[in-house]
């Protein structure tokens, strides 16, 4: 029994450190994309909190691994973050409203903060057209291929550790229940 007590103290205070880690705390920890233009345009600056956007000539080959080795990089961890992929029609709710997709990933520490990284590339690498209407952006007096839009959602402190508390007291509430059954049963 009390092996099991040492277990679970251990686990707690490792899940404790694992959560009390450092994180990116806004849009602005991670670098710029390279080679690219920062967007100016109306929802990809201030109006939108922890939303950065970058024209460019890189496809999801190259900007999802930049950004979670940033990402990682960042956070302190030994362990890349999850790369969990969504439907396209998804970044209306996960970027902001009216945003364009071809892809749209989020890079996920469980329990910690997301990343969502989504792409509009309206051509291909070769530069013929995905859809009908695909022509190249033009900013700043440039073009480019594809549109990367970030948004960042962080997990306050008092949030990460209102969960861990909360884990805590549940997994001694069913040890509890656990403990009673056993005895009764």
């Amino acid at each position: 029994m009390k092996i099991i007590k040492i277990i679970f103290g251990l686990l707690s205070l490792l899940l404790l450190v694992y959560m009390l880690v450092p994180g990116p705390s806004s849009i602005n920890d991670y670098p710029a994309l390279p080679n690219a233009f920062q967007s100016t345009l109306s929802g990809d600056t201030w109006q939108v909190p922890n939303v950065k956007a970058y024209f460019s000539d890189n496809y999801r080959d190259f900007v999802v691994p930049f950004y979670q080795q940033a990402y990682q990089q960042d956070s302190w961890l030994p362990l890349p973050p999850l790369r969990l992929n969504y439907p396209p029609e998804f970044a209306y709710t996960a970027i902001k409203d009216q945003t364009q997709s071809t892809y749209l990933e989020e890079l996920v520490y469980p329990l910690k903060g997301s990343l969502f990284v989504n792409g509009l590339e309206p051509l291909y690498e070769d530069g013929t057209p995905k859809y009908w209407g695909a022509i190249k952006f033009v900013e700043g007096g440039q073009e480019y291929a594809t549109k990367v839009t970030l948004r960042y959602y962080p997990s306050p402190w008092w949030a990460r550790m209102s969960v861990w508390l909360g884990i805590n007291l549940a997994i001694l509430g069913l040890w509890k229940v656990g403990c009673k059954i056993y005895k009764n049963g």
